[in-house]
């Protein structure tokens, strides 16, 4: 497939935001230039400090100057969205549905919480193409208006990954953009597929059931029954507390179960009912949110079930597990489920997802081959240069540090050199310095809190009521000497600039649990070929890790890691800029030696 746009060159440096940045920097420059001369689709690898967001805005604007639209900046999240929105005039904003009310019921509901569809009656409804609500008067649905007025204002519509996702692929309230921004491309994938991921439960199918039963609905309602009972059989029988990917028989038997479902009937029982007024009471919102998920949900199961299973000539593209939770946490209601994961998602991304005109960049894509086969991005690649003074950053791999890895690991690794940080991020504290340490696991963590209680270091964490966002925030407030999260909390999207957290250490590389079902199903799909796709994963983590503390030109930050596992691909996966920062000849005492003296320049 080419993205291409036959088109009059555009000069997009003519629409670079001059009002919020002076003048273009560098980097921005050339950016701007390579667009204007591809005049298609682009993957861009742009260091911290390129100003991705100006260049992204310029060429957008650059489009809608021009007379095209519609034209889309898209973020991984809503922070992301916020931020862009409150630095940028002219924008329009597209939020989810979870970040507006529901006016339908007097309760406070947000618009994600209610079955949306089924109120048909509802007189705050906002026509996308008239603007117009369904009862003249009404107020109108805050997340529909929004809506309307994002699509037709004629401006560059900002939202989030996610948002975009759901209106390209089953609302279709837009029209294929001419020009698409990705921003944090590198993270697409993972987006996509968790947007994509169905979890079919016990407590779901019971809860449909019995409404369907109040209703009168009997026979669908038996069918419905039929299928949770097969669901239940076949998690109790493959499960064994653990997540368990299901075969292709397993996936057959569900399919001729579900495929008796009569979804026309389902939709027409519930819609009588609605109409009737026989479900008006607020209680039974969650009923019919559940039953609304159902209706439009049986026709993708179907799909789902079918792609998980291997044909000739085809192998998976999804996979399915089970999974039984023999003893339920307090307020869990779940004991059996299903989950259907999307993952070979770049097919879906490249037909349905990009513009004829798309800008992708992030600070991380590494080997661009291997994120074309996990994205299907497949756009002239280009790599700017840093604007970054090099000497500001150190990239150090310690000589006497373990390896980490579950097979290799020392006894009593990694609690060992857990507690060496711990006196290390002490020490430093003394100095003034502050630390973060950057896990992989959750029991890491837990122990390096537990470690540094005893050595006297005041550490900042999530837990205990505390989430990840209101640590890292307190933390940037001043509290605390040390900042300790896992890598789905720390590795990416964090900023820790200014001397917030000038040391960063990072435990060990993340590579996938052997007993997670994606684990097997890559296994068995790509055989020791998995092995290049694991690797590009922890290298592009390694990497925004490093990120996290070089912000600007003035900043100075060093990133030490620990295991001896970063030998394997770290000097290798860094950009040709950031060699010169590498070192791996010194021990860890050493490495903190040469990071106070870094500091201290």
């Amino acid at each position: 497939m080419k993205h291409q746009v036959s088109s009059i060159p555009i000069d997009f440096l003519k629409s670079f935001p001059r009002s919020v940045h002076r003048n273009p920097r560098n980097s921005q420059k050339e950016a701007l230039g390579i667009i204007a001369a591809q005049m298609g689709s682009v993957l861009i690898e742009a260091p911290t400090g390129s100003g991705k967001t100006a260049i992204g805005l310029s060429f957008l604007n650059g489009m809608k100057n021009a007379g095209h639209g519609p034209l889309f900046y898209v973020t991984p999240t809503k922070a992301a969205v916020d931020q862009i929105v409150g630095a940028y005039p002219n924008l329009s904003v597209a939020y989810g549905r979870g970040e507006h009310p529901c006016l339908y019921y007097e309760q406070d509901f947000a618009a994600d919480e209610v079955p949306c569809s089924l109120l048909r009656n509802c007189p705050h409804r906002v026509c996308q193409l008239t603007g117009r609500v369904t009862e003249p008067g009404s107020e109108p649905c805050p997340y529909l208006q929004q809506k309307y007025e994002a699509r037709t204002s004629g401006n560059v519509v900002v939202c989030t990954t996610a948002f975009y996702l759901f209106n390209q692929l089953f609302m279709q309230d837009w029209e294929t953009p001419a020009g698409l921004v990705i921003d944090e491309v590198h993270r697409l994938p993972s987006v996509v597929r968790n947007c994509l991921t169905y979890d079919i439960t016990d407590y779901h199918l019971e809860r449909s059931r019995e409404f369907l039963k109040s209703i009168g609905a009997e026979k669908v309602a038996g069918q419905i029954e039929e299928f949770r009972k097969k669901m239940v059989h076949i998690v109790l029988r493959r499960s064994g507390g653990s997540k368990t990917v299901l075969e292709d028989h397993e996936l057959k038997e569900l399919i001729d179960v579900l495929s008796k479902i009569d979804g026309t009937e389902l939709r027409k029982s519930v819609t009588k009912a609605i109409t009737s007024g026989t479900v008006s009471n607020v209680d039974l919102v969650e009923a019919l949110k559940k039953i609304e998920t159902l209706i439009f949900s049986l026709s993708r199961y179907m799909h789902a079930f079918e792609y998980s299973m291997t044909t000739p000539g085809r192998h998976a593209l999804n996979y399915t597990f089970a999974y039984y939770e023999s003893e339920p946490t307090e307020g869990t209601r779940v004991r059996h489920k299903l989950c259907v994961k999307s993952y070979l998602v770049a097919p879906l991304i490249n037909k349905r997802l990009l513009s004829p005109f798309t800008v992708a960049y992030s600070a991380t894509i590494g080997d661009h081959k291997i994120f074309s086969q996990e994205s299907g991005i497949d756009f002239p690649f280009y790599s700017l240069a840093s604007q970054f003074p090099v000497k500001n950053t150190g990239i150090y791999l310690p000589t006497d540090t373990p390896d980490l890895s579950m097979k290799s690991r020392p006894k009593r690794e990694p609690t060992k050199v857990l507690r060496r940080i711990a006196k290390i991020c002490r020490s430093l504290a003394n100095k003034g310095i502050r630390t973060s340490l950057i896990t992989i696991s959750n029991a890491e963590m837990e122990k390096f809190i537990f470690l540094c209680g005893e050595e006297g270091v005041d550490v900042v964490s999530c837990g205990n009521g505390v989430s990840p966002r209101e640590a890292i925030s307190n933390f940037k407030s001043g509290v605390g000497d040390t900042l300790v999260g896992t890598e789905a909390n720390l590795a990416e999207s964090t900023d820790l600039p200014g001397g917030i957290s000038p040391v960063i250490f990072v435990l060990r590389p993340g590579y996938p649990r052997p007993d997670d079902p994606q684990t097997k199903f890559e296994e068995k799909r790509f055989g020791f070929q998995r092995w290049g796709i694991w690797q590009w994963r922890v290298m592009i983590k390694a990497l925004q890790a490093r990120g996290r503390n070089i912000r600007g030109k003035k900043d100075k930050g060093v990133t030490i890691f620990v295991s001896q596992q970063f030998n394997r691909f770290l000097l290798g996966s860094l950009p040709t800029y950031l060699k010169p920062a590498f070192s791996a000849k010194m021990t860890l005492d050493e490495c903190v030696d040469a990071a106070v003296e870094l500091l201290e320049e």
